[in-house]
Protein backbone atom coordinates (compact mmCIF):
# COMPACT_ATOMS: atom_id res chain seq x y z
CA UNK A 1 0.00 0.00 0.00
CA UNK A 2 1.80 3.69 -1.35
CA UNK A 3 1.85 6.39 1.13
CA UNK A 4 -1.12 8.90 0.35
CA UNK A 5 1.61 12.27 0.48
CA UNK A 6 4.94 12.23 1.18
CA UNK A 7 4.96 14.83 3.41
CA UNK A 8 5.15 13.98 7.07
CA UNK A 9 2.46 15.39 9.35
CA UNK A 10 3.88 17.04 12.58
CA UNK A 11 0.48 15.48 13.87
CA UNK A 12 -2.26 12.96 12.82
CA UNK A 13 -5.36 12.74 15.16
CA UNK A 14 -7.81 9.95 14.27
CA UNK A 15 -11.33 10.39 15.31
CA UNK A 16 -12.47 13.66 14.66
CA UNK A 17 -15.54 14.24 17.28
CA UNK A 18 -15.30 16.24 20.55
CA UNK A 19 -11.52 15.43 21.63
CA UNK A 20 -10.69 15.19 17.88
CA UNK A 21 -11.77 18.18 16.41
CA UNK A 22 -10.55 19.95 19.66
CA UNK A 23 -7.14 18.92 19.30
CA UNK A 24 -6.96 19.51 15.52
CA UNK A 25 -8.16 23.02 15.55
CA UNK A 26 -5.74 24.02 18.90
CA UNK A 27 -2.13 21.91 17.42
CA UNK A 28 -3.35 24.25 13.66
CA UNK A 29 -3.34 26.71 15.62
CA UNK A 30 -0.09 26.18 17.16
CA UNK A 31 1.70 26.10 14.16
CA UNK A 32 1.75 22.60 13.43
CA UNK A 33 0.96 20.29 10.13
CA UNK A 34 -2.12 18.77 11.22
CA UNK A 35 -3.76 15.44 9.17
CA UNK A 36 -7.03 14.59 10.75
CA UNK A 37 -8.70 11.15 10.19
CA UNK A 38 -12.63 9.66 11.08
CA UNK A 39 -13.89 6.53 9.53
CA UNK A 40 -17.53 8.76 8.64
CA UNK A 41 -18.23 12.69 7.83
CA UNK A 42 -18.29 14.48 11.66
CA UNK A 43 -20.08 15.56 13.23
CA UNK A 44 -22.29 12.48 12.55
CA UNK A 45 -24.24 10.44 14.79
CA UNK A 46 -22.37 6.97 14.89
CA UNK A 47 -20.52 7.64 17.65
CA UNK A 48 -20.88 9.65 20.85
CA UNK A 49 -20.66 13.61 19.48
CA UNK A 50 -24.23 14.27 18.41
CA UNK A 51 -27.93 14.94 19.54
CA UNK A 52 -27.27 18.93 20.04
CA UNK A 53 -26.67 19.35 23.40
CA UNK A 54 -23.81 18.06 26.23
CA UNK A 55 -24.46 19.37 30.21
CA UNK A 56 -22.14 21.31 31.48
CA UNK A 57 -20.64 22.15 34.98
CA UNK A 58 -18.15 23.95 36.61
CA UNK A 59 -18.56 22.55 39.80
CA UNK A 60 -17.94 18.69 38.68
CA UNK A 61 -18.93 16.01 41.36
CA UNK A 62 -16.83 13.30 39.77
CA UNK A 63 -13.75 15.33 41.19
CA UNK A 64 -11.99 18.28 41.73
CA UNK A 65 -9.21 17.26 38.79
CA UNK A 66 -12.12 17.84 36.53
CA UNK A 67 -12.77 21.41 37.19
CA UNK A 68 -9.89 23.40 35.88
CA UNK A 69 -10.72 21.99 32.47
CA UNK A 70 -14.50 22.60 32.62
CA UNK A 71 -13.56 26.14 33.36
CA UNK A 72 -10.99 26.59 30.54
CA UNK A 73 -13.03 24.94 27.68
CA UNK A 74 -15.99 27.76 28.95
CA UNK A 75 -12.96 30.43 28.00
CA UNK A 76 -12.28 28.53 25.06
CA UNK A 77 -16.37 27.85 23.72
CA UNK A 78 -16.97 31.94 24.08
CA UNK A 79 -13.92 32.89 22.22
CA UNK A 80 -15.04 30.44 19.53
CA UNK A 81 -18.30 32.21 19.69
CA UNK A 82 -16.81 35.85 19.83
CA UNK A 83 -14.85 34.77 16.23
CA UNK A 84 -17.55 33.04 14.76
CA UNK A 85 -20.76 34.52 16.01
CA UNK A 86 -22.04 30.43 16.22
CA UNK A 87 -23.56 30.34 20.24
CA UNK A 88 -21.79 27.04 21.41
CA UNK A 89 -22.41 27.64 25.04
CA UNK A 90 -25.98 28.19 27.13
CA UNK A 91 -25.17 28.97 30.85
CA UNK A 92 -29.12 27.79 31.85
CA UNK A 93 -27.82 26.45 35.10
CA UNK A 94 -28.10 23.17 36.46
CA UNK A 95 -29.88 20.84 38.93
CA UNK A 96 -28.66 17.83 40.21
CA UNK A 97 -31.47 15.96 42.11
CA UNK A 98 -31.06 12.87 44.15
CA UNK A 99 -32.26 11.13 47.38
CA UNK A 100 -31.43 9.82 50.26
CA UNK A 101 -31.15 6.46 49.42
CA UNK A 102 -28.65 7.68 46.10
CA UNK A 103 -26.45 9.36 48.58
CA UNK A 104 -25.60 5.92 49.88
CA UNK A 105 -25.49 4.21 46.50
CA UNK A 106 -21.89 2.68 45.16
CA UNK A 107 -21.96 4.70 41.66
CA UNK A 108 -23.52 8.26 42.91
CA UNK A 109 -22.39 8.26 47.07
CA UNK A 110 -23.47 11.84 48.16
CA UNK A 111 -23.01 13.27 44.85
CA UNK A 112 -24.63 16.98 45.23
CA UNK A 113 -22.88 17.11 48.53
CA UNK A 114 -19.75 16.29 46.91
CA UNK A 115 -20.47 18.63 44.24
CA UNK A 116 -21.61 21.24 46.64
CA UNK A 117 -18.06 20.92 48.28
CA UNK A 118 -15.94 21.15 45.34
CA UNK A 119 -18.33 24.53 44.49
CA UNK A 120 -17.25 26.03 48.19
CA UNK A 121 -13.63 25.41 47.68
CA UNK A 122 -13.68 26.73 44.19
CA UNK A 123 -15.82 29.75 45.13
CA UNK A 124 -18.66 28.67 42.30
CA UNK A 125 -22.20 29.27 43.11
CA UNK A 126 -23.64 26.15 44.27
CA UNK A 127 -27.31 26.05 46.53
CA UNK A 128 -28.85 23.26 47.42
CA UNK A 129 -32.44 23.10 47.67
CA UNK A 130 -34.93 21.59 49.75
CA UNK A 131 -38.18 20.28 47.61
CA UNK A 132 -40.45 22.84 48.57
CA UNK A 133 -37.57 25.57 47.06
CA UNK A 134 -37.73 23.44 43.61
CA UNK A 135 -41.25 23.63 43.53
CA UNK A 136 -41.50 26.99 43.87
CA UNK A 137 -38.95 27.93 41.43
CA UNK A 138 -39.67 25.37 38.76
CA UNK A 139 -43.27 23.97 39.45
CA UNK A 140 -43.37 21.49 36.56
CA UNK A 141 -40.49 19.54 38.88
CA UNK A 142 -41.69 17.08 41.74
CA UNK A 143 -39.47 15.80 44.01
CA UNK A 144 -39.61 13.51 46.44
CA UNK A 145 -39.83 14.82 50.26
CA UNK A 146 -36.18 12.72 50.67
CA UNK A 147 -34.78 14.19 47.68
CA UNK A 148 -32.77 17.07 47.77
CA UNK A 149 -31.48 19.21 44.20
CA UNK A 150 -28.33 21.19 43.85
CA UNK A 151 -28.18 23.97 41.90
CA UNK A 152 -25.50 26.10 39.97
CA UNK A 153 -26.20 28.97 37.96
CA UNK A 154 -23.13 28.88 35.95
CA UNK A 155 -24.17 25.21 34.50
CA UNK A 156 -25.37 24.71 31.13
CA UNK A 157 -25.66 23.43 27.92
CA UNK A 158 -23.06 23.38 24.75
CA UNK A 159 -24.51 22.82 21.33
CA UNK A 160 -21.82 19.78 20.64
CA UNK A 161 -22.56 19.34 16.57
CA UNK A 162 -21.92 22.92 16.43
CA UNK A 163 -18.55 23.06 18.34
CA UNK A 164 -17.30 20.16 16.49
CA UNK A 165 -18.16 21.49 13.00
CA UNK A 166 -16.78 25.11 14.65
CA UNK A 167 -13.50 23.69 15.11
CA UNK A 168 -13.06 21.53 12.20
CA UNK A 169 -13.90 24.48 10.04
CA UNK A 170 -11.16 26.53 11.92
CA UNK A 171 -8.76 23.82 11.59
CA UNK A 172 -8.82 23.54 8.12
CA UNK A 173 -8.90 26.99 7.29
CA UNK A 174 -5.96 27.34 9.45
CA UNK A 175 -4.27 24.67 6.79
CA UNK A 176 -4.96 21.16 8.69
CA UNK A 177 -6.02 18.78 6.40
CA UNK A 178 -9.03 16.52 7.07
CA UNK A 179 -10.04 13.53 5.51
CA UNK A 180 -13.70 12.25 6.44
CA UNK A 181 -14.46 8.50 5.56
CA UNK A 182 -11.64 6.89 5.54
CA UNK A 183 -11.08 3.99 8.39
CA UNK A 184 -8.01 3.76 10.08
CA UNK A 185 -6.71 0.18 10.12
CA UNK A 186 -3.65 0.27 12.25
CA UNK A 187 -1.11 2.64 13.61
CA UNK A 188 2.75 1.49 13.03
CA UNK A 189 5.53 3.36 15.43
CA UNK A 190 8.71 3.20 14.78
CA UNK A 191 11.75 5.61 15.55
CA UNK A 192 10.72 8.43 12.67
CA UNK A 193 6.90 8.37 13.43
CA UNK A 194 3.83 6.75 12.53
CA UNK A 195 2.56 4.94 9.35
CA UNK A 196 -1.03 5.26 9.22
CA UNK A 197 -2.73 2.43 7.40
CA UNK A 198 -6.40 3.24 6.31
CA UNK A 199 -8.66 1.92 3.81
CA UNK A 200 -7.09 3.87 1.20
CA UNK A 201 -3.79 4.12 1.73
CA UNK A 202 -1.07 4.77 4.06
CA UNK A 203 -0.27 8.25 5.68
CA UNK A 204 3.06 9.37 7.97
CA UNK A 205 2.88 11.50 10.90
CA UNK A 206 5.90 12.57 13.88
CA UNK A 207 2.93 12.08 16.58
CA UNK A 208 -0.36 10.56 16.76
CA UNK A 209 -3.68 10.92 18.81
CA UNK A 210 -5.98 8.48 18.65
CA UNK A 211 -9.53 10.04 19.91
CA UNK A 212 -11.39 7.47 18.34
CA UNK A 213 -14.58 6.79 21.20
CA UNK A 214 -16.28 4.01 21.05
CA UNK A 215 -14.23 2.15 18.74
CA UNK A 216 -11.30 2.85 21.02
CA UNK A 217 -10.88 -0.76 21.39
CA UNK A 218 -9.85 -1.43 17.62
CA UNK A 219 -6.56 0.53 17.94
CA UNK A 220 -5.62 0.81 21.76
CA UNK A 221 -2.82 -1.69 23.35
CA UNK A 222 -4.56 -4.69 24.44
CA UNK A 223 -4.27 -3.49 28.18
CA UNK A 224 -6.45 -0.64 27.37
CA UNK A 225 -9.14 -2.03 24.97
CA UNK A 226 -10.23 -4.99 27.02
CA UNK A 227 -11.34 -2.95 30.13
CA UNK A 228 -13.39 -1.19 28.20
CA UNK A 229 -17.20 -1.06 28.13
CA UNK A 230 -19.44 0.19 25.26
CA UNK A 231 -23.08 0.97 26.14
CA UNK A 232 -25.92 2.06 24.33
CA UNK A 233 -28.32 5.07 25.73
CA UNK A 234 -31.25 6.37 24.70
CA UNK A 235 -31.89 9.99 23.72
CA UNK A 236 -35.66 11.25 23.23
CA UNK A 237 -36.86 14.49 22.35
CA UNK A 238 -40.39 14.94 24.27
CA UNK A 239 -43.29 17.01 23.12
CA UNK A 240 -44.58 19.02 25.33
CA UNK A 241 -47.47 21.47 26.20
CA UNK A 242 -45.81 24.61 26.88
CA UNK A 243 -42.45 24.87 24.97
CA UNK A 244 -41.12 28.18 26.39
CA UNK A 245 -41.04 26.41 29.86
CA UNK A 246 -38.47 24.28 28.21
CA UNK A 247 -36.09 26.27 26.81
CA UNK A 248 -32.52 27.64 27.77
CA UNK A 249 -33.83 31.06 28.56
CA UNK A 250 -36.45 29.83 31.20
CA UNK A 251 -35.19 26.58 32.32
CA UNK A 252 -32.06 24.14 33.85
CA UNK A 253 -31.01 21.39 32.63
CA UNK A 254 -31.77 18.52 35.15
CA UNK A 255 -30.04 15.37 36.42
CA UNK A 256 -32.09 12.77 38.75
CA UNK A 257 -29.90 10.62 40.40
CA UNK A 258 -31.56 7.24 41.92
CA UNK A 259 -29.92 4.60 44.20
CA UNK A 260 -30.46 2.57 41.01
CA UNK A 261 -28.35 3.85 37.86
CA UNK A 262 -32.06 2.49 35.70
CA UNK A 263 -33.86 4.80 37.15
CA UNK A 264 -31.30 8.16 36.32
CA UNK A 265 -32.89 11.05 33.83
CA UNK A 266 -31.14 13.69 32.30
CA UNK A 267 -33.44 16.83 30.98
CA UNK A 268 -32.18 19.26 28.37
CA UNK A 269 -34.05 22.16 27.80
CA UNK A 270 -34.42 23.65 23.87
CA UNK A 271 -31.70 25.82 23.06
CA UNK A 272 -32.61 28.85 20.22
CA UNK A 273 -32.70 27.05 17.13
CA UNK A 274 -32.84 23.45 18.18
CA UNK A 275 -35.60 20.67 18.28
CA UNK A 276 -38.80 21.71 19.99
CA UNK A 277 -39.64 19.77 22.62
CA UNK A 278 -37.77 18.37 25.84
CA UNK A 279 -34.44 15.82 25.42
CA UNK A 280 -34.46 13.26 28.22
CA UNK A 281 -31.33 10.84 28.36
CA UNK A 282 -31.69 7.28 29.90
CA UNK A 283 -28.53 5.99 31.13
CA UNK A 284 -27.57 1.73 31.90
CA UNK A 285 -24.10 -0.01 32.18
CA UNK A 286 -25.20 -3.51 31.82
CA UNK A 287 -25.50 -4.34 28.40
CA UNK A 288 -22.56 -3.74 26.07
CA UNK A 289 -22.57 -3.41 22.42
CA UNK A 290 -20.04 -2.32 19.73
CA UNK A 291 -20.25 0.54 17.45
CA UNK A 292 -20.92 -2.24 14.88
CA UNK A 293 -23.49 -4.35 16.70
CA UNK A 294 -25.83 -1.53 18.47
CA UNK A 295 -29.22 -1.49 17.41
CA UNK A 296 -29.40 1.88 16.19
CA UNK A 297 -33.71 2.75 15.84
CA UNK A 298 -35.27 3.84 19.19
CA UNK A 299 -38.61 0.91 19.16
CA UNK A 300 -41.62 2.70 20.20
CA UNK A 301 -41.51 0.27 23.81
CA UNK A 302 -38.22 2.23 24.41
CA UNK A 303 -40.17 5.34 24.10
CA UNK A 304 -43.13 4.54 25.94
CA UNK A 305 -41.43 3.16 28.86
CA UNK A 306 -38.96 5.94 29.45
CA UNK A 307 -41.63 8.44 29.89
CA UNK A 308 -43.79 5.87 31.92
CA UNK A 309 -41.04 4.80 34.14
CA UNK A 310 -38.78 8.31 34.13
CA UNK A 311 -40.86 11.10 33.49
CA UNK A 312 -44.60 11.07 34.27
CA UNK A 313 -43.93 11.04 37.72
CA UNK A 314 -41.32 13.66 38.51
CA UNK A 315 -42.22 16.71 35.30
CA UNK A 316 -45.32 17.66 34.47
CA UNK A 317 -46.52 19.35 30.66
CA UNK A 318 -44.58 16.28 29.41
CA UNK A 319 -46.13 13.98 26.71
CA UNK A 320 -45.56 10.79 25.76
CA UNK A 321 -45.45 11.72 21.89
CA UNK A 322 -41.44 11.57 20.97
CA UNK A 323 -40.69 14.30 18.51
CA UNK A 324 -37.36 12.71 17.90
CA UNK A 325 -34.69 9.90 18.69
CA UNK A 326 -31.26 8.48 18.59
CA UNK A 327 -29.04 6.43 20.60
CA UNK A 328 -25.55 7.88 22.09
CA UNK A 329 -22.34 5.17 22.39
CA UNK A 330 -20.77 5.35 25.81
CA UNK A 331 -17.20 4.14 26.49
CA UNK A 332 -16.56 3.10 29.69
CA UNK A 333 -13.60 2.50 31.79
CA UNK A 334 -13.84 0.82 34.90
CA UNK A 335 -13.91 3.88 36.84
CA UNK A 336 -15.56 5.84 34.75
CA UNK A 337 -12.76 7.98 34.88
CA UNK A 338 -10.96 9.05 31.29
CA UNK A 339 -8.18 7.16 29.46
CA UNK A 340 -5.69 10.27 28.66
CA UNK A 341 -2.01 8.16 27.94
CA UNK A 342 0.78 7.41 26.10
CA UNK A 343 0.51 3.97 24.11
CA UNK A 344 2.83 1.17 25.80
CA UNK A 345 4.86 0.03 23.38
CA UNK A 346 5.31 3.89 22.00
CA UNK A 347 5.26 7.66 23.36
CA UNK A 348 5.06 8.92 19.94
CA UNK A 349 1.05 7.75 19.79
CA UNK A 350 -1.34 8.86 22.64
CA UNK A 351 -4.77 7.14 23.61
CA UNK A 352 -7.41 9.77 24.33
CA UNK A 353 -10.96 7.91 24.90
CA UNK A 354 -13.25 6.57 26.81
CA UNK A 355 -15.05 9.27 28.67
CA UNK A 356 -17.33 7.34 30.30
CA UNK A 357 -20.52 9.61 29.60
CA UNK A 358 -19.09 12.76 31.06
CA UNK A 359 -16.64 13.97 28.26
CA UNK A 360 -17.57 16.58 26.25
CA UNK A 361 -17.74 19.57 28.70
CA UNK A 362 -14.12 19.42 29.18
CA UNK A 363 -13.28 18.01 25.30
CA UNK A 364 -11.53 21.26 24.20
CA UNK A 365 -9.59 22.32 26.88
CA UNK A 366 -8.12 18.68 26.80
CA UNK A 367 -7.62 18.95 23.13
CA UNK A 368 -5.62 22.25 23.13
CA UNK A 369 -3.53 20.87 26.58
CA UNK A 370 -2.68 17.59 23.96
CA UNK A 371 -2.16 20.06 21.70
CA UNK A 372 0.53 22.02 23.73
CA UNK A 373 2.15 18.64 25.01
CA UNK A 374 2.77 17.59 21.01
CA UNK A 375 3.89 21.12 19.93
CA UNK A 376 6.09 21.81 23.08
CA UNK A 377 6.46 18.80 25.29
CA UNK A 378 4.46 20.23 28.55
CA UNK A 379 0.80 21.81 28.91
CA UNK A 380 -1.14 24.58 30.81
CA UNK A 381 -3.32 21.77 32.40
CA UNK A 382 -2.64 18.88 33.95
CA UNK A 383 -3.46 15.70 32.37
CA UNK A 384 -1.70 13.65 35.05
CA UNK A 385 -4.99 12.39 36.89
CA UNK A 386 -6.25 10.37 33.56
CA UNK A 387 -3.00 8.08 32.77
CA UNK A 388 -3.90 4.82 32.87
CA UNK A 389 -4.01 3.20 36.08
CA UNK A 390 -3.41 -0.23 37.85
Amino acid sequence: MSELSGEQYDLAVVGLGAFGAAVAFHATRLGLRVLGLDRHDPPHTMGSTHAETRITRLAVGEGPQYLPLVARSHEIWRDLEAETGVPLLHQCGGLIVASDDAAEAERWTDFVGATDRIAAAAGIDFRVLAPQQVSAEFPQLHLAEDEKAGNEPTAGLVMCEDAVRVQLDLARAGGATVRTNETVLALDADDAGVTITTDVGEHRANRVVATTGPWTPELAAPVDGEHLEVTRQLVVWYEVDDLDTWTTDNHPFVMWISEDIADYVALFPSPPGGTPGLKTVSEQFSTFCTPDSAERTVSDEEILDLHTRLLAHRVSGVTPRAIRAEICLYTNTPDEHFLIDEHPDSPRITTVSACSGHGFKHSTAIGEALAQQVATGTSTLNLEPFRRRG
